[in-house]
């Protein structure tokens, strides 16, 4: 593919990721292409950072609504900083460009439009009702006159799973069925069922996403597995303040090392990490195999079905990814995640009532964990990968 120059971006609520991808053959597979370049929204001189989101129920309501969206005078101020952070990166990368054809993947967080081309709710940052429109007419000023339209913007979450699957180094490739729990800042939940990655949002019916479910009567999954909910717990327990963690560089690697050092308060946290990511992947098991209409949610009117399509199958593969993944990676904290993980999981499902042939792909012959169940992601960028990956098929289709 000499004749184009693919390029995924993941926008996140800070900054923005941008970084070329190479296609190969036989099999076809993707390559996040050094260098990575990040831009973050603040660096532009349209950033305000003391832009305040109009309140989220309203925006909601707004998109639920499906009529035009009414951007603010602020909202468009920042969309402004964010145009500028995508511009600014893009042309870092297409800097020396042959004149190629360009082909551009984007995925940001919030609700989209009808269109999928812009943002019609964000609880972090302004609506974007027209971004990719915009963004396009600010590169063509910039002079780049070989972009294809860039079809949609993707979620983060859906973007994880296809950069594991068709990324050269993803851990859904060679499988037929798994599922990716990424733990970053929030909580990205993607599926591979029969080869293909199944939305999350196309089997809401019969599954939820992490960060709407509750773990305990007072706490989220969210809460209690994303980095920032790490951090958060660690910080209260501790009598200090998220911000102040963050100015420390205190993250939940070490957080984790400080366990691993015996910090008793730093090892409360870890040991409630290990049983809610126990927890939560024997959840996953348990409604791809019998249904888990017991599930409770934030929304408390919120009720799945027991019956879907892919009832009785098992996930051969869970891949770990983002912040949680690179600890889940490194041998060092065995005694902190995998091991208890694990042993939990384990039991869990030897205890439980599901089918024996259930059982039987998930645990060993002594009943323990089979070893090669949970794999690290090797795909820090996943969701930039993935993007470039949703951009190359449409193309290929259209």
């Amino acid at each position: 593919m000499d004749d184009i120059t693919l390029i995924g971006i993941d926008g996140g609520a800070s900054k923005v990721l941008v970084h070329k991808v190479d296609i190969l053959t036989n099999p076809m597979r993707f390559v996040a292409l050094k260098p990575f370049i990040e831009v973050t929204y603040e660096s532009s001189d349209h950033y305000r950072s003391s832009f305040k989101p109009i309140v989220l129920s309203r925006q909601i309501k707004e998109h639920n609504a499906g009529g035009k969206i009414e951007q603010t005078k602020t909202e468009a101020q920042q969309e402004k900083a964010v145009l500028d952070s995508f511009t600014k990166a893009i042309k870092t990368i297409l800097n020396g460009s042959n004149g190629n054809e360009v082909i551009i993947g984007v995925g940001l967080p919030g609700l989209k439009t009808k269109d999928k081309r812009g943002i019609s709710a964000m609880a972090n940052g302004p609506r974007m009702p027209q971004f990719l429109g915009q963004l396009e007419k600010q590169l063509k000023k910039e002079g780049f006159k070989n972009l294809n339209r860039i079809h949609a913007i993707g979620s983060d979450a859906d973007y994880c799973g296809l950069g594991e699957r068709w990324g050269d180094h993803g851990g859904m490739r060679g499988v037929n069925s798994a599922y990716y729990f990424g733990g970053g800042t929030g909580i990205a939940d993607a599926m591979l069922l029969d080869k293909a990655i199944v939305p999350f949002d196309e089997c809401k019916q019969w599954i939820g996403k992490t960060w709407e479910m509750k773990a305990t009567e007072k706490e989220t999954y969210e809460n209690l597995l994303s980095a920032k909910g790490i951090q958060t717990r660690y910080a209260h327990l501790t009598g200090t303040t998220q911000e102040q963690l963050q100015l420390n560089e205190v993250y939940p690697w070490q957080i984790f090392e400080r366990a691993l050092g015996g910090e008793e308060a730093a090892a409360e946290i870890v040991e409630e990490t290990a049983q809610a990511l126990a927890d939560l992947l024997y959840h996953r098991i348990r409604t791809l195999a019998v249904g888990a209409p017991e599930t409770h949610f934030l929304d408390k009117k919120r009720v799945l079905e027991t019956e879907h399509d892919h009832l009785g199958k098992v996930f051969e593969r869970i891949v770990i990814g983002q912040r949680l993944g690179d600890i889940w990676e490194f041998k060092k904290f065995d005694s902190l995640l995998n091991d208890p993980v694990n042993e939990k999981l384990g039991r869990m499902i030897h205890a439980s009532d599901l089918p024996q042939a259930i059982k039987g792909e998930y645990l060993t012959k002594t009943n323990r964990l089979r070893d090669d169940l949970i794999i690290n992601s090797e795909l820090r960028h996943a969701p930039a990968l993935g993007a470039a990956v949703d951009a190359y098929l449409e193309w290929i289709e259209q």
